[in-house]
Formats: C-alpha cells, structure tokens, sequence
C-alpha cells in the first residue's frame, strides 16, 4: 500500500501517511476539483522500489534535507541566467504551460524559467515547497509548440511525483552539474561530500534518475497523447538538429537498437550516464502506449482535463494563437502605409517617375508635376486606392468655361480720352451714333460706317 500524494510505503490499517501527513485516499491538495491524476496510476513499476531506497538512505536524506535548505528560486535566479516565464515573457511558452499544466491535473501553473545556461536541457529544480522548471533557450527555437508541449508535460511529470527535490541532488552530484563551482559551492554546506559519493549514495541516485526519467515521459505522453510525436521529441533532444531527423527514420533506429541491445549496454549505461539512453528511453514509451493502462490513462486526462488540443494547433504543430495570418503573394514587398509610392511614366515625356502617397489627397484628382519636362497631370486617387473598378475611364479635370469674342467699336474720348468699347450687334443700323463719356460726360458722335459695312450682316 502507497501514499498517492507522495509515494511513500504505508501499513495496511493506515490512515495517514507518515511522510507528508496526507489522508489516505485523499486526493492531493491543490488539485482541480473532480480530475486529479495520481502518480502511481502512471508511474513506471520500478518507480515505487526506487523511492524506498532512497528513503532507505539516512546519508542521502541528510544530504536532500541539506540541499533543500540551500536550493530555491531565489537561489537560482542568481546563479544562472534566467527569465520567468510570464504572460509577457516567453508568451508561447507561458501558454503552453498553462496547457500542460490543465491537462496533468494541477490547480495552477508552476514556475518556469528560460536559462540560457545550458541551451538544450530541461530540468527540475528546487525541495518538496518550492519547485520550479528550467528550460533551455535552444528548445523553443528548435522545437515546435507541440513538441516543446511534451517537454513541459516531461518536467511537470515530475513536479506531480514530487521529483523536484532529488532530481536537484541528482544534478548536483552526479549528473552534469557535478564538478563544476556551483557544485562545490552547495556541497560545501555538507559535511564530508566525498564520503557521501564513496558510500554508493551515487548509484542509488543514479539508478533512482533513470527510473525517474521514464515515469516523466509517461507524464509527457499523456499530456500530448501522440506517441509520434513523443518519439520525434525524445530524437531530437538527443540529436538537436532537425536535419538529422529529417535523414533517420526513427522506427527503423529503434529496431536497430532493440537488436543491439545486449548487457554491455546495460552496464554502459550503468556507469556512464545518469539518464537512460534514448533507445531504452523510446521502447519503455512505446510500451507504455501499448498497454491497456494508458487507453485508460489518456481518456481519463482528455475527459477530466476537458481540453482537446487539436483545435489549439496548427497542421505544423504551433499554437494558432500566436501564428501570424498569411499575408498575400507579394505583400511582403510591399512598403509601409506611410511609405507607399506609385511607379509609373509621365503621359507627356514618358519618362519615368516615381510619387510617394503621404501627403496627397485621399480622393478625388491630386496633381502630380513631372521632374522630367515639367508638367502636371491629374493622379485619380480613387482609383489607386481601389475604389474604382480598374477597368474604368479616368476621370477628366473639368474643362474651364470658352469666352467667346464679341465684334466691338472701340475708341477713346476726344477731350478726356477715356477708353469705350460698343458690341456691333447693339449699334442702329445708322451712319454715325452719338455717345456720352463715362468719364467727363461730355457727348462726342461715332462714325459707324466703316464697321457697319465690315462687321453688320446687313453690310455684308
């Protein structure tokens, strides 16, 4: 019998869990209402073995309890170069979190953090009260959002399993960040760390992380629910390059690895690594994707969860909610609104010319001057602008209105000299016509027959 809030081994009458005090039956505290996805449901078998050797382990514990006193968020926001993860940093990643922490069954989402430490690894930091997530700037630039959803479904497998706090040990004395100054800064807090690596506190450790590694990609895989995808993941952050798995077909890999899978292998592993190889790490998830537990598992998660991812992706894998609308063909080359200019030639010289839109009215005709010969000719706005079909005529600036020349006499005043001018169509038909001067007012007569014969249709 185990404690499904934190693993531990209990009596068979037990009521409460002597390790974390939690009700037996209980669902854990903090988790949503009517879905909690328990760890032992989808833990790996050796899971529960491994614990109780830890557990077993009073060097260990003493060491984990020293660790846990000195490891923290503000300890790692300054030790390593990080950002948080927020609604304003790292937005995909903030939403995928969010996603990935729906679907595993947490009541809100744990603290992630962008390290630019280490580029390509995931890890899980921090004691059983304060625990958060690091992922490497490298991992949202080479994964998709779909794929790097399966490697925070990975690291909250195991915050759900209460891992956060060995997996710190785990890193700091036998996984890379052993030997480094960070390491000998925190082991210096314990007393004698060479006797704790000595007394086969490393193995234990060792041997607790690779089993530790599987039950989080089972997490993983129910919190994408695609085994190929998982599978493609795993390649990848072995590989980094997308031009590897573009040239391995990863079915044929890990067939050929089955085949050479052998106790030397095992014993390689053994004593060179403190993760499981990507081999034994693929058939272990396709295990687990073939047994009846994880149909289970998977509509448990999609029903309690209540979230579908499907609708939230797009056919390359990346959130709808953040992928731009395709622009049209052509439309990248296009300037800025405020920036556009109209290419074309002039209808007088044809030579070219080049108008920037800022400036020019919106509609109507706006005059456009050559710089070639000079002259100006109407641009139709309307038109340029799409509100005309472009098969229309160009509208025509309005013709100014004819002054027609009306036949005159003219002449001036004999004494003042003021100018007069009388239209012929207004004269009598009379050899001479006496006026007055508008200026002096004084009268003078008109001789009318020289203009009478030219211009009189009665002359002519």
């Amino acid at each position: 019998m185990f404690c499904t809030n934190c693993g531990a081994s209990l009596p068979g009458q037990a009521r409460f869990c002597n390790q974390c005090g939690q009700a037996v039956g209980a669902p854990p505290s903090g988790s949503p209402t009517g879905y909690e996805l328990v760890p032992g449901e989808f833990e790996h078998p050796s899971m529960q073995q491994m614990n109780q050797a830890l557990r077993r382990s009073l060097v260990l514990n003493r060491m984990a309890e020293s660790l846990s006193q000195k490891i923290g968020k503000p300890w790692y926001e300054s030790c390593f170069n990080s950002v948080e993860v927020t609604e304003k940093q790292y937005a995909r990643v903030f939403e995928l979190a969010g996603i990935a922490a729906r679907r595993i069954g947490f009541a809100r989402v744990p603290a992630v953090y962008i390290e630019a430490d280490r580029g390509y690894q995931s890890n899980t930091y921090g004691s059983e009260r304060d625990s958060f997530v690091n992922i490497g700037t490298f991992l949202p630039k080479l994964l998709s959002d779909r794929e790097l959803l399966f490697i925070l479904g990975h690291e909250f497998g195991h915050l759900k399993c209460r891992h956060a706090l060995w997996t710190t040990a785990s890193m700091f004395l036998v996984g890379q960040a052993r030997g480094n100054l960070m390491s000998e800064g925190i082991l210096s807090y314990i007393s004698n760390p060479l006797k704790v690596l000595e007394s086969g506190v490393e193995s234990i450790i060792s041997s607790w992380m690779r089993v530790a590694e599987l039950t989080a990609d089972r997490a993983a895989l129910l919190v994408t629910g695609d085994i190929t995808l998982a599978r493609r993941t795993l390649f990848l952050l072995y590989f980094r390059s997308r031009k590897e798995l573009d040239e391995v077909d990863v079915d044929a890999w890990t067939k050929q690895q089955e085949a050479q899978a052998s106790t030397v292998t095992k014993v390689s592993q053994l004593l060179t690594s403190s993760t499981p190889y990507l081999g034994l790490r693929l058939r272990a998830l396709d295990e687990f994707h073939a047994s009846p537990r994880y149909a289970e598992l998977r509509d448990k998660v999609d029903k309690g969860s209540g979230l579908d991812l499907a609708p939230l992706f797009d056919e390359k894998g990346n959130l709808k909610k953040f992928v731009r609308p395709a622009r049209p063909p052509g439309a990248a080359d296009r300037p800025p609104a405020a920036l556009k200019v109209i290419t074309g030639s002039c209808p007088h010289c044809r030579g070219g010319i080049r108008v920037t839109l800022e400036g020019l009215p919106a509609q109507g005709l706006a005059p456009v001057t050559c710089e070639a010969c000079g002259k100006t000719f109407p641009l139709d706005m309307d038109r340029l602008l799409g509100r005309k079909p472009a098969g229309s005529a160009p509208a025509r600036p309005p013709e100014k209105p004819t002054v027609r020349k009306v036949p005159a006499v003219a002449g001036g005043c004999p004494d003042c000299g003021r100018r007069f001018a009388l239209p012929v169509a207004t004269l009598p038909d009379k050899p001479a016509v006496v006026i007055r001067c508008q200026g002096c007012r004084k009268r003078f007569r008109v001789n009318l027959d020289p203009v009478c014969k030219k211009e009189s249709p009665r002359a002519r």
